[in-house]
């Protein structure tokens, strides 16, 4: 059986597989037909469904003035043959002879020459059984025409991935999330469109608003189809520092920039992070699995594939700016788009209320809960739950809470002579919390004070200096390394990882068993 090529697997895959300038005038051609953006998957078709046009219309050009190899035929000289057989190689009859079988009896026996010279004998005038003799002899060769929808399903996300690489290489063509259009075709946005547009938007208190619902305001083209007034009005937005999509993927929806919260614009004063260079390899078993409980939003651990329900301790640099950690089992909850800032809902798990909050991916940190944590009383290292729904940039949050508050014995930070101590005392909790990570304080501004005088710092004097105060006789003066991160960040916005390789560097601290750490000053470097 001779294959198609575009039936071949490796015709579709890279490095065979290429975008030709040819497709990309095809698929401008295309789009100026359709007079519409398009999806990607779309365009693949596209390109898939030109493809298998050129072949056939090659296949149809070989065989033009040609006729098809069969046995059964008779020849004359120079007559014009193909032979599918031979992947449709071509030749002229040269010379015709008689010849003799003892199976079939009498035949011809035909002599073309093709291209380059070479000459090869075949069999005419032969009617017997035989594949090549049914029909118009291509069917015995032939596999079957190539699907367009199989080639799709089967190769499309090669094909999606080679083509979204040139296309982003070409200035003519645009990309809006997953749609493709060519700016010759774009809607006249104005600089007036745009003066109105953030009218519009200040008049709604900044937003968000959708496109349509923005361009029912504007005087636009109306001779021009409405999706390509929402794509150019997207375009010349996302290139205008005054507006801000904030839409979850899949959906548009905008914003001024201007009337965003402060916590969108500038980085909470606690969750500002200067890095400190580490290596890994120093970690052992235990350290690395401790990290990944943890989970720090700027620890370099792989995100999940997964949306699924996510809990966690929210540490003291959150809580106290009102704001969750995008870590990376978080960060599947919240899918970014093009825009690194989005606005999405959470619900109560509880009362089923409803608030927005702002994920600004940048900076890995989700903004516009400090009132939800006063009202659940949450303690730092306390735990909180969010579950996805089945709905785009709708997520559901909770925490263990219980039924009423009680006094525990927890870990305490309180402001003395111009430092931190941290001593046992008992505290009003309203909801479950890892007994390794919380540490309270009722003294937040003085706190703030002393961590703008502590927070640059060098690591290995903070945790010196908390040491004392974290030791437990129950556990042989020794401290576990998730409370010296949970106390450390009371002082200085440091990742757990920067930490734990503190740890094992300085010989001062000393391991003595499940992640528990002593500290001997006299060995300090």
């Amino acid at each position: 059986m001779t294959q198609s090529r575009t039936n071949d697997p490796e015709y579709w895959i890279e490095p065979t597989f290429k975008i030709t300038d040819s497709d990309i005038e095809d698929l401008y051609q295309f789009l100026i037909d359709t007079e519409e953006p398009q999806q990607l998957e779309t365009l693949v078709r596209a390109i898939i469904s030109s493809r298998l046009n050129v072949e056939k219309m090659e296949l149809q050009k070989r065989l033009e003035g040609r006729t098809v190899y069969q046995p059964v035929l008779d020849y004359a000289e120079g007559d014009q043959i193909i032979f599918p057989s031979l992947q449709f190689a071509h030749g002229q009859v040269s010379e015709i002879r008689e010849a003799q079988n003892p199976q079939f009896g009498s035949f011809k026996a035909i002599k073309v020459e093709f291209e380059g010279g070479k000459e090869r004998e075949f069999a005419a005038g032969l009617d017997i059984e035989h594949p090549l003799n049914n029909g118009d002899g291509l069917s015995a060769v032939s596999s079957e025409e190539p699907d367009l929808d199989k080639l799709f399903a089967y190769y499309g996300d090669h094909v999606s991935n080679t083509l979204r690489s040139r296309l982003d290489e070409n200035e003519e063509f645009v990309r809006l999330a997953d749609q493709w259009f060519i700016k010759s075709l774009f809607s006249e946005v104005s600089v007036g469109h745009l003066h109105l547009t953030e009218a519009v938007l200040d008049m709604n208190e900044g937003g968000p608003l959708t496109t349509p619902e923005i361009l029912k305001d504007l005087d636009m083209d109306s001779g021009v189809k409405p999706s390509v007034q929402e794509f150019s009005l997207n375009y010349h937005l996302q290139q205008d520092e005054r507006f801000v999509e904030v839409a979850p993927p899949g959906k548009v929806a905008w914003f001024l920039h201007r009337l965003t919260p402060e916590d969108v614009q500038n980085i909470p004063e606690r969750l500002n992070l200067e890095p400190i260079s580490f290596d890994r390899a120093l970690f052992g078993s235990q350290l690395v699995q401790i990290e990944r409980e943890i989970d720090d939003e700027w620890s370099e651990i792989e995100s999940a594939d997964m949306k699924q329900t996510v809990k966690f301790s929210i540490t003291y640099p959150h809580l106290s700016s009102g704001t969750l950690p995008l870590a990376s089992r978080i960060r599947p909850l919240f899918p970014l788009g093009v825009s690194q800032t989005q606005l999405v809902t959470l619900i109560d798990d509880m009362t089923g209320q409803e608030f927005s909050v702002w994920v600004v991916g940048k900076h890995r940190y989700i903004t516009g809960l400090a009132d939800w944590f006063e009202r659940n009383s949450i303690p730092v290292g306390g735990y909180i739950n969010l579950t996805p729904t089945d709905q785009p940039g709708r997520v559901i949050i909770g925490c263990d809470r219980r039924r009423k508050e009680r006094k525990e014995y927890v870990r305490v930070a309180s402001v003395v002579d111009n430092g931190v101590r941290f001593e046992l005392r008992k505290q009003n909790i309203g909801c479950d919390y890892d007994e390794l990570m919380i540490v309270d304080t009722e003294q937040t501004a003085a706190l703030d004070t002393i961590y703008r005088k502590t927070s640059q710092r060098p690591l290995n004097e903070l945790l010196a200096g908390i040491f004392p105060d974290l030791t437990s006789e129950g556990t042989q003066n020794s401290v576990h390394a998730k409370t010296l991160y949970s106390a450390i960040n009371m002082l200085r916005r440091v990742p757990s990882g920067a930490i734990f390789a503190e740890l094992v560097r300085q010989p001062a601290f000393i391991s003595v068993g499940d992640q528990y750490w002593q500290f001997d000053p006299n060995r300090m470097q």
